[in-house]
Protein backbone atom coordinates (compact mmCIF):
# COMPACT_ATOMS: atom_id res chain seq x y z
CA UNK A 1 0.00 0.00 0.00
CA UNK A 2 1.33 3.64 -0.55
CA UNK A 3 0.47 6.68 0.33
CA UNK A 4 -0.72 8.99 -2.39
CA UNK A 5 -1.28 12.64 -2.82
CA UNK A 6 -3.65 13.57 -6.06
CA UNK A 7 -3.59 17.37 -6.97
CA UNK A 8 -6.60 18.07 -8.46
CA UNK A 9 -8.25 15.29 -6.29
CA UNK A 10 -11.82 17.05 -7.07
CA UNK A 11 -11.25 17.74 -10.90
CA UNK A 12 -12.44 15.47 -13.94
CA UNK A 13 -9.22 12.42 -13.48
CA UNK A 14 -8.68 13.45 -10.21
CA UNK A 15 -12.32 11.63 -9.03
CA UNK A 16 -11.43 8.96 -11.24
CA UNK A 17 -7.86 8.51 -10.06
CA UNK A 18 -8.68 8.53 -6.73
CA UNK A 19 -11.20 6.12 -6.32
CA UNK A 20 -9.43 3.51 -8.65
CA UNK A 21 -6.67 4.09 -5.74
CA UNK A 22 -8.67 3.50 -2.95
CA UNK A 23 -10.03 0.33 -4.70
CA UNK A 24 -6.55 -0.81 -5.19
CA UNK A 25 -5.90 -0.53 -1.41
CA UNK A 26 -3.59 2.60 -1.44
CA UNK A 27 -4.63 5.65 0.76
CA UNK A 28 -5.30 8.57 -0.99
CA UNK A 29 -4.85 12.35 0.26
CA UNK A 30 -6.53 15.02 -1.98
CA UNK A 31 -4.96 18.71 -3.01
CA UNK A 32 -7.34 20.76 -4.50
CA UNK A 33 -7.92 24.35 -4.60
CA UNK A 34 -11.48 24.29 -5.27
CA UNK A 35 -12.72 25.98 -8.79
CA UNK A 36 -15.01 24.29 -9.18
CA UNK A 37 -18.31 23.45 -7.58
CA UNK A 38 -21.11 21.43 -8.99
CA UNK A 39 -23.14 18.79 -7.58
CA UNK A 40 -21.77 15.09 -8.85
CA UNK A 41 -22.84 14.00 -12.56
CA UNK A 42 -23.21 10.36 -11.99
CA UNK A 43 -20.58 8.19 -10.79
CA UNK A 44 -21.99 7.99 -7.11
CA UNK A 45 -19.80 5.64 -5.93
CA UNK A 46 -16.63 7.93 -7.03
CA UNK A 47 -18.20 11.06 -5.47
CA UNK A 48 -18.28 8.99 -2.22
CA UNK A 49 -15.27 7.69 -2.29
CA UNK A 50 -13.26 10.96 -2.83
CA UNK A 51 -16.00 13.04 -0.14
CA UNK A 52 -14.28 10.24 2.58
CA UNK A 53 -10.64 11.16 1.88
CA UNK A 54 -8.76 13.89 3.93
CA UNK A 55 -8.38 17.31 1.55
CA UNK A 56 -5.84 20.15 1.46
CA UNK A 57 -7.46 23.14 0.25
CA UNK A 58 -4.92 25.02 -1.38
CA UNK A 59 -3.01 26.82 -3.82
CA UNK A 60 -0.58 24.49 -5.60
CA UNK A 61 1.54 27.65 -5.69
CA UNK A 62 1.91 27.64 -1.83
CA UNK A 63 2.74 23.97 -1.23
CA UNK A 64 5.18 23.25 1.72
CA UNK A 65 7.23 20.91 2.60
CA UNK A 66 5.32 19.63 5.82
CA UNK A 67 1.92 19.01 2.94
CA UNK A 68 4.29 16.24 2.05
CA UNK A 69 5.17 14.74 5.43
CA UNK A 70 4.58 10.98 4.83
CA UNK A 71 3.64 10.64 1.74
CA UNK A 72 5.04 7.90 -0.93
CA UNK A 73 3.81 9.18 -4.21
CA UNK A 74 2.49 12.31 -5.65
CA UNK A 75 0.60 12.44 -8.82
CA UNK A 76 0.20 16.04 -10.24
CA UNK A 77 -3.17 16.58 -12.32
CA UNK A 78 -3.70 20.18 -10.71
CA UNK A 79 -3.37 22.76 -13.47
CA UNK A 80 -5.02 25.36 -15.98
CA UNK A 81 -6.74 22.30 -18.04
CA UNK A 82 -7.38 23.05 -21.65
CA UNK A 83 -6.26 25.83 -24.28
CA UNK A 84 -8.99 27.90 -24.33
CA UNK A 85 -8.80 28.64 -19.81
CA UNK A 86 -4.89 29.40 -20.88
CA UNK A 87 -5.92 31.74 -23.65
CA UNK A 88 -8.18 34.00 -20.69
CA UNK A 89 -5.04 34.81 -18.83
CA UNK A 90 -1.69 36.20 -19.60
CA UNK A 91 0.65 33.56 -20.05
CA UNK A 92 2.92 34.45 -16.81
CA UNK A 93 0.00 32.83 -15.56
CA UNK A 94 -0.03 30.05 -17.23
CA UNK A 95 3.82 29.43 -16.93
CA UNK A 96 3.49 30.15 -13.47
CA UNK A 97 0.56 27.36 -12.45
CA UNK A 98 1.32 24.50 -15.40
CA UNK A 99 5.22 25.17 -14.91
CA UNK A 100 6.37 26.45 -11.67
CA UNK A 101 3.46 25.30 -9.52
CA UNK A 102 4.79 21.78 -10.92
CA UNK A 103 8.21 22.49 -9.99
CA UNK A 104 7.05 24.05 -6.58
CA UNK A 105 5.03 20.80 -6.04
CA UNK A 106 8.31 18.23 -7.19
CA UNK A 107 10.87 20.44 -5.31
CA UNK A 108 8.74 20.07 -1.89
CA UNK A 109 7.88 16.29 -2.57
CA UNK A 110 11.61 16.00 -2.67
CA UNK A 111 12.72 17.95 -0.16
CA UNK A 112 10.03 16.08 2.00
CA UNK A 113 11.48 12.28 0.87
CA UNK A 114 8.83 11.60 -1.60
CA UNK A 115 10.15 9.02 -3.35
CA UNK A 116 7.83 8.93 -6.84
CA UNK A 117 6.24 11.71 -9.04
CA UNK A 118 4.12 11.76 -11.45
CA UNK A 119 3.18 14.37 -13.86
CA UNK A 120 0.05 14.78 -15.92
CA UNK A 121 1.55 16.28 -19.07
CA UNK A 122 -0.65 16.21 -22.84
CA UNK A 123 -0.39 15.46 -25.85
CA UNK A 124 -1.04 18.70 -26.83
CA UNK A 125 2.82 19.21 -26.57
CA UNK A 126 3.09 16.95 -30.39
CA UNK A 127 0.70 20.08 -31.82
CA UNK A 128 0.96 19.60 -35.44
CA UNK A 129 2.44 16.83 -36.79
CA UNK A 130 -0.41 15.06 -38.77
CA UNK A 131 -1.09 12.03 -40.51
CA UNK A 132 2.31 10.62 -39.27
CA UNK A 133 2.54 8.13 -36.26
CA UNK A 134 5.01 9.81 -33.59
CA UNK A 135 6.28 8.35 -30.08
CA UNK A 136 8.12 9.43 -27.51
CA UNK A 137 10.95 10.28 -29.70
CA UNK A 138 9.48 12.39 -31.86
CA UNK A 139 9.89 15.93 -31.55
CA UNK A 140 7.62 17.67 -29.70
CA UNK A 141 5.74 21.15 -31.76
CA UNK A 142 3.10 22.56 -29.34
CA UNK A 143 1.06 25.32 -30.94
CA UNK A 144 -0.54 26.81 -27.61
CA UNK A 145 0.33 28.49 -24.65
CA UNK A 146 -1.19 25.46 -22.70
CA UNK A 147 0.72 22.71 -24.96
CA UNK A 148 4.23 24.86 -24.27
CA UNK A 149 3.75 25.26 -20.54
CA UNK A 150 3.31 21.27 -20.29
CA UNK A 151 6.79 20.93 -22.51
CA UNK A 152 8.31 22.89 -20.27
CA UNK A 153 7.10 21.36 -17.03
CA UNK A 154 8.39 18.01 -18.51
CA UNK A 155 11.93 18.93 -19.30
CA UNK A 156 12.75 20.61 -15.92
CA UNK A 157 10.74 17.39 -14.04
CA UNK A 158 12.79 15.08 -15.96
CA UNK A 159 16.01 16.53 -14.70
CA UNK A 160 14.70 16.07 -11.07
CA UNK A 161 14.71 12.15 -11.49
CA UNK A 162 17.35 10.49 -9.34
CA UNK A 163 17.96 7.72 -7.37
CA UNK A 164 15.87 8.84 -4.37
CA UNK A 165 13.15 10.70 -6.23
CA UNK A 166 11.37 8.68 -9.27
CA UNK A 167 10.21 11.55 -12.18
CA UNK A 168 7.40 9.75 -14.90
CA UNK A 169 5.64 12.14 -17.12
CA UNK A 170 2.19 10.93 -18.46
CA UNK A 171 1.56 12.06 -22.01
CA UNK A 172 -2.36 12.38 -21.51
CA UNK A 173 -4.50 11.47 -24.29
CA UNK A 174 -7.84 13.05 -25.01
CA UNK A 175 -10.20 11.89 -22.53
CA UNK A 176 -13.61 10.90 -22.56
CA UNK A 177 -16.14 9.12 -20.11
CA UNK A 178 -18.19 9.75 -16.98
CA UNK A 179 -16.86 11.11 -13.71
CA UNK A 180 -18.74 13.27 -10.97
CA UNK A 181 -16.86 16.29 -11.92
CA UNK A 182 -18.06 15.77 -15.64
CA UNK A 183 -16.40 17.75 -18.62
CA UNK A 184 -18.28 18.51 -21.76
CA UNK A 185 -15.95 20.45 -23.18
CA UNK A 186 -14.10 16.94 -24.01
CA UNK A 187 -14.86 15.65 -28.08
CA UNK A 188 -16.35 12.86 -27.09
CA UNK A 189 -18.12 13.69 -24.04
CA UNK A 190 -19.61 16.48 -26.39
CA UNK A 191 -20.58 15.22 -29.04
CA UNK A 192 -22.79 13.03 -27.89
CA UNK A 193 -23.97 15.37 -25.48
CA UNK A 194 -24.98 17.58 -28.55
CA UNK A 195 -26.46 14.22 -30.43
CA UNK A 196 -28.26 13.49 -27.24
CA UNK A 197 -29.72 17.03 -26.50
CA UNK A 198 -30.51 18.23 -29.83
CA UNK A 199 -30.35 15.06 -32.56
CA UNK A 200 -27.64 16.79 -34.20
CA UNK A 201 -23.73 15.42 -33.80
CA UNK A 202 -22.46 19.61 -33.64
CA UNK A 203 -19.30 20.33 -35.99
CA UNK A 204 -19.39 23.71 -36.08
CA UNK A 205 -15.92 24.25 -34.68
CA UNK A 206 -14.09 21.43 -36.59
CA UNK A 207 -14.01 19.97 -39.97
CA UNK A 208 -13.35 17.09 -38.67
CA UNK A 209 -10.32 16.38 -40.37
CA UNK A 210 -7.58 15.98 -37.28
CA UNK A 211 -6.26 13.48 -35.62
CA UNK A 212 -6.27 12.81 -31.87
CA UNK A 213 -5.57 9.99 -29.67
CA UNK A 214 -8.13 8.98 -27.19
CA UNK A 215 -8.09 7.45 -24.02
CA UNK A 216 -10.93 6.85 -21.15
CA UNK A 217 -10.44 8.33 -17.84
CA UNK A 218 -10.78 5.18 -16.23
CA UNK A 219 -8.68 3.68 -18.07
CA UNK A 220 -5.87 6.91 -17.96
CA UNK A 221 -6.31 6.18 -14.01
CA UNK A 222 -5.03 2.67 -14.19
CA UNK A 223 -2.30 3.57 -16.68
CA UNK A 224 -0.90 6.27 -13.56
CA UNK A 225 -1.47 3.53 -11.08
CA UNK A 226 0.55 1.29 -13.35
CA UNK A 227 3.29 3.91 -13.36
CA UNK A 228 3.31 3.92 -9.78
CA UNK A 229 3.51 0.36 -9.30
CA UNK A 230 6.47 -0.31 -11.82
CA UNK A 231 9.84 -0.84 -11.05
CA UNK A 232 11.43 2.56 -10.42
CA UNK A 233 14.11 1.81 -13.14
CA UNK A 234 11.43 1.30 -15.89
CA UNK A 235 9.84 4.64 -15.49
CA UNK A 236 12.62 6.78 -13.62
CA UNK A 237 12.80 10.02 -16.09
CA UNK A 238 11.24 8.10 -18.56
CA UNK A 239 7.97 9.87 -20.62
CA UNK A 240 4.62 7.49 -21.60
CA UNK A 241 2.20 8.41 -23.75
CA UNK A 242 -0.88 7.17 -22.31
CA UNK A 243 -3.51 6.86 -25.15
CA UNK A 244 -5.65 4.05 -26.00
CA UNK A 245 -7.10 4.91 -29.78
CA UNK A 246 -5.87 7.59 -32.70
CA UNK A 247 -9.16 8.69 -34.54
CA UNK A 248 -10.11 11.25 -36.72
CA UNK A 249 -12.65 13.65 -35.85
CA UNK A 250 -14.92 13.20 -37.96
CA UNK A 251 -14.75 9.50 -37.23
CA UNK A 252 -15.75 10.32 -33.66
CA UNK A 253 -18.38 12.00 -34.86
CA UNK A 254 -19.90 9.04 -37.01
CA UNK A 255 -19.74 7.22 -33.61
CA UNK A 256 -21.74 9.92 -31.70
CA UNK A 257 -24.14 9.51 -34.44
CA UNK A 258 -24.69 6.03 -34.04
CA UNK A 259 -24.71 5.72 -30.52
CA UNK A 260 -27.76 8.19 -30.51
CA UNK A 261 -31.00 6.98 -31.82
CA UNK A 262 -31.83 9.09 -35.17
CA UNK A 263 -29.10 11.83 -34.76
CA UNK A 264 -27.43 13.50 -37.59
CA UNK A 265 -23.97 15.01 -37.74
CA UNK A 266 -24.36 18.19 -38.52
CA UNK A 267 -21.36 20.39 -40.14
CA UNK A 268 -20.90 24.25 -40.39
CA UNK A 269 -20.57 25.56 -44.26
CA UNK A 270 -17.22 27.03 -43.05
CA UNK A 271 -16.37 24.60 -40.43
CA UNK A 272 -12.55 25.83 -39.58
CA UNK A 273 -9.64 23.13 -39.70
CA UNK A 274 -8.21 22.27 -36.09
CA UNK A 275 -4.39 22.37 -36.71
CA UNK A 276 -3.37 20.33 -33.71
CA UNK A 277 -3.68 17.00 -35.56
CA UNK A 278 -1.42 13.92 -33.98
CA UNK A 279 -1.50 9.85 -33.89
CA UNK A 280 0.76 8.73 -31.29
CA UNK A 281 1.77 5.25 -30.65
CA UNK A 282 0.93 3.69 -27.58
CA UNK A 283 3.50 1.00 -27.74
CA UNK A 284 5.66 2.00 -25.39
CA UNK A 285 3.50 2.40 -21.73
CA UNK A 286 2.04 -1.31 -23.66
CA UNK A 287 5.44 -2.80 -23.70
CA UNK A 288 7.04 -1.03 -20.79
CA UNK A 289 3.56 -0.81 -18.37
CA UNK A 290 1.79 -3.75 -19.90
CA UNK A 291 -1.38 -1.32 -20.17
CA UNK A 292 -4.32 -2.38 -21.83
CA UNK A 293 -7.10 -0.30 -22.26
CA UNK A 294 -10.98 -1.85 -21.02
CA UNK A 295 -12.85 0.71 -23.08
CA UNK A 296 -13.22 1.68 -26.92
CA UNK A 297 -14.51 4.38 -28.18
CA UNK A 298 -18.01 2.72 -28.87
CA UNK A 299 -18.56 1.83 -25.70
CA UNK A 300 -17.30 4.84 -23.72
CA UNK A 301 -20.33 6.67 -26.11
CA UNK A 302 -22.66 4.04 -24.91
CA UNK A 303 -21.52 4.91 -21.12
CA UNK A 304 -22.24 8.22 -22.32
CA UNK A 305 -25.58 8.18 -23.64
CA UNK A 306 -26.88 6.53 -20.41
CA UNK A 307 -25.18 8.49 -18.24
CA UNK A 308 -26.78 11.35 -20.17
CA UNK A 309 -30.45 9.71 -19.70
CA UNK A 310 -30.26 9.21 -15.80
CA UNK A 311 -29.49 12.66 -15.42
CA UNK A 312 -31.93 14.26 -17.40
CA UNK A 313 -29.66 16.02 -19.50
CA UNK A 314 -31.55 18.47 -21.72
CA UNK A 315 -30.12 20.99 -24.16
CA UNK A 316 -30.63 23.86 -22.09
CA UNK A 317 -28.47 22.06 -19.33
CA UNK A 318 -26.05 20.79 -21.86
CA UNK A 319 -25.33 23.88 -24.01
CA UNK A 320 -22.01 26.33 -22.74
CA UNK A 321 -24.29 29.25 -22.82
CA UNK A 322 -26.72 28.29 -20.83
CA UNK A 323 -25.82 25.51 -19.02
CA UNK A 324 -23.73 24.78 -15.68
CA UNK A 325 -20.43 26.73 -16.19
CA UNK A 326 -18.47 23.65 -14.29
CA UNK A 327 -19.21 21.07 -16.68
CA UNK A 328 -16.87 23.37 -18.93
CA UNK A 329 -13.70 24.20 -18.32
CA UNK A 330 -13.46 27.62 -20.04
CA UNK A 331 -16.72 28.96 -18.83
CA UNK A 332 -15.86 28.03 -15.64
CA UNK A 333 -12.48 30.13 -15.56
CA UNK A 334 -14.63 33.02 -17.78
CA UNK A 335 -17.49 33.30 -14.46
CA UNK A 336 -14.31 33.09 -12.06
CA UNK A 337 -12.50 35.89 -13.39
CA UNK A 338 -15.57 38.05 -14.62
CA UNK A 339 -17.40 38.12 -11.56
CA UNK A 340 -13.62 38.36 -9.16
CA UNK A 341 -13.87 35.41 -7.93
CA UNK A 342 -9.84 35.51 -8.79
CA UNK A 343 -7.27 37.91 -8.91
CA UNK A 344 -5.15 38.61 -11.99
CA UNK A 345 -2.88 35.60 -11.22
CA UNK A 346 -6.01 32.99 -11.24
CA UNK A 347 -5.33 33.06 -7.17
CA UNK A 348 -8.78 32.53 -5.32
CA UNK A 349 -9.97 35.72 -3.55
Amino acid sequence: MSRVLVTGSKGYIGNITTHELLKAGHEVIGYDIGYFHAEPFGRKDVYGSVQKIEQIVKDIRDVTVDDMKGIDTVMHFAALPNDYACDLVHYDVVEDINYLGAMQMAIAAKRAGVERFIFASSCSVYGVNGDKLINENSIPAPITPYGFSKLKAESALQKMSSEDFTVTCMRNATCYGVSPRMRFDMVLNNLVGWAFTTGKVNMYLSDGTSWRPLVHVEDLSLAYILAMEADKELVSGEIFTAGAQNMLIKDVAEIAKATVPNAAIEYAPNAPKDWRSYKVSNSKIEQVLGFKPKWTIEKGAKELYEAYKAYGLTEESFNPKTGKKEFWAGKNFKYLIENSKVDKNMRLL
